[in-house]
């Protein structure tokens, strides 16, 4: 049912894939924000969002740029070294979703897109966020759920 509402244009899939292959080596946090319009359903790339985050190098910059009263997608890429001391750059997709948003229909909306949205990223992981990252210890949190 899921995939008949919802859809995908060729440009955000491309954009997606283009994502993935170019931040695979990546030194710095790369966001790829996701989001759905509301009228037609269509999952797009919010292209507003992304200019912003181009300059979000940390996790606790992600509060000043998205948005408290709307869920949202982000597809990212999180440099990381284990404790082998092997540089990875997992993708994870997280779910922005701040306990702010107060419209059940955003709430459903995305919630119903999740899986295909996953699917499409094509990620192992996935992390939902609904603190709005304000506090020092949410963001250390998250940190800890994406290094697992």
């Amino acid at each position: 049912m899921a995939s008949e509402l919802y859809h995908f244009n060729t440009v955000t899939k491309e954009k997606i894939r283009k994502f993935r292959i170019s931040t695979s080596r990546s030194e710095t946090l790369q966001i790829l924000p996701i989001k759905i319009q509301p009228k037609d359903y269509e999952i797009t790339i919010d292209e507003e969002e992304l200019e912003e985050l181009e300059d979000v190098k940390e996790l606790s910059g992600l509060a000043e740029v998205l948005p408290d009263n709307s869920p949202r997608y982000l597809l990212t890429a999180y440099p990381l070294t284990t404790r082998e001391n092997i540089r990875q750059v997992p993708l994870v997709l997280i779910y922005w979703k701040p306990a702010t948003v107060v419209s059940q229909e955003w709430k459903m909306l995305y919630a119903g897109a999740l899986e295909q949205v996953r699917a499409e990223c094509g990620t192992y992981k996935l992390v939902e966020v609904s603190s709005g990252l304000e506090d020092e210890a949410d963001v250390e949190e998250l940190k800890e759920q994406l290094e697992k």
